[in-house]
């Protein structure tokens, strides 16, 4: 193929990164870099075509020749900084952009990445600054509109969030992401159906958009009485373990009020947040949002096999406490030093449990029914239960019986999961 004139190879490497087709882009770059090799801008624009190809060492030391060449050049600080960015190291991307803004202090696009930047290192105020000098640049620039927004929302300055998000619609009204940060505040003023709406348009203008997505589904979720039941008891419960940590008195008066009922419904709450969470991950809406058509199975035999043994397992744990609690108590302990100990088994536990359903749900369905344990362990729970809380049976040594069951059908579950994992 015949070398191109000066000037036109640049013309065609920006056209194919316009229309998306940066691997045609680098082999036009690299033809005309062998002709002449010193050429700064070159390496640059081979920088943007391997960023685009997320070949990001091949693109940093591309990027990095052409800082060689040409110190003062801002659009190869600018792309350093994408680079860094892209491979995690955050502030290395700030100094990179900082020195691209000091050569070029009046670009729009320099000061919109810079405020991303900023919004990603939780410095709001600054990233507020950032991008309204952008937009007194470019009254337009699509990031420094997004960028606001976003540092609006982490202020929490919801006076100036609706006036923010109108003027990023008006301008932007074709964007995925201006869809998606108007579900986001949609979901939290409560407008569910509008949220929804909004998520499923940014679907529609990028299929692909994994927040969007999620957005979608949690908006399903809260169209549902019990979807909206389990938000506002987990936001409440939020609220009352930040808050407590942050020592607020309001956060420790709630805490203290409940603590009692509380302590008495905790099982049958972690079971419906559970079985809740489990419910929408399969529901035939989600499935659809997830591009999984209706004919994969049946919802309600993918959710048993699917979550079925670790409920098993949870409630042969559940199973145990009960003639642990008792046993403790008939030795003598007294009953104010297992609160602590109680409460921060519980702690780990829900953490447990959440991590496990979060594995169990990315997890190949496996093939045996998980139905006989189910049945065995809740047996076994409302077995000892009973035991424990039904006085006549303790002189027959109920409660340690059943822990002794408990206990012996745990090392046998334990056992057989052992055997698997060596035979897989």
């Amino acid at each position: 193929m015949p070398q191109m004139e000066d000037g036109r190879w640049e013309e065609a490497a920006q056209h194919l990164l316009a229309v998306r087709r940066p691997a045609e882009a680098e082999q036009v770059i690299r033809r005309h870099l062998l002709a002449q090799p010193r050429h700064a801008f070159a390496h640059t624009l081979l920088g943007l075509a391997l960023l685009r190809q997320a070949r990001l060492p091949a693109a940093r030391e591309a990027v990095l020749t052409a800082l060689g060449l040409e110190p003062q050049s801002n659009e190869a600080y600018y792309l350093l900084g994408l680079i860094s960015q892209r491979q995690g190291y955050l502030p290395a991307a700030l100094r990179a952009i900082g020195h691209a803004l000091r050569l070029q202090p009046l670009s729009p696009k320099y000061l919109g990445t810079h405020a991303w930047f900023l919004n990603q290192q939780g410095q709001f105020a600054q990233a507020q600054q950032e991008a309204e000098r952008g937009l007194a640049l470019d009254a337009q620039h699509a990031e420094c509109l997004v960028q606001r927004v976003e540092a609006l929302h982490g202020l929490q300055a919801w006076a100036q969030l609706p006036e923010a998000l109108e003027q990023l619609q008006r301008a932007r009204s074709d964007h995925a992401i201006t869809h998606r940060l108007l579900g986001r505040e949609a979901l939290r003023q409560e407008a569910f159906a509008a949220a929804q709406s909004h998520f499923r348009e940014a679907l529609r203008l990028e299929p692909g958009n994994e927040p969007a997505r999620l957005g979608a589904a949690q908006a399903l979720r809260l169209l549902s009485w019990h979807g909206r039941l389990s938000w506002r008891l987990q936001r409440y419960l939020t609220f009352i373990s930040e808050g407590t940590q942050r020592g607020q008195l309001r956060a420790w008066g709630h805490f203290l009020l409940i603590l009692i009922p509380l302590s008495l419904l905790c099982i049958p709450l972690l079971l419906f947040l559970g079985f809740e969470a489990a419910y929408w991950r399969l529901h035939p809406g989600i499935r659809r949002l997830r591009a999984r058509p209706d004919s994969t199975g049946s919802y309600a035999r993918q959710t048993l096999y699917r979550y079925g043994p670790l409920v098993s397992w949870l409630l042969l744990g559940l199973a145990l406490l009960p003639g642990l609690v008792w046993s403790l108590l008939q030795l003598g302990v007294p009953e104010s030093a297992l609160g602590p100990g109680l409460t921060g088994g519980l702690v780990a536990t829900v953490a447990g449990v959440t991590a496990a359903f979060r594995a169990a749900a990315t997890d190949p369905l496996p093939d045996k029914s998980p139905l006989p344990w189910l049945l065995m362990a809740a047996a076994m729970l409302a077995a000892s239960l009973t035991a424990a809380a039904w006085e006549a049976l303790w002189r027959w040594g109920a409660p340690p019986l059943t822990l002794l069951l408990t206990g012996g059908l745990l090392f046998l579950r334990i056992r057989r999961a052992r055997r698997a994992a060596r035979t897989d």
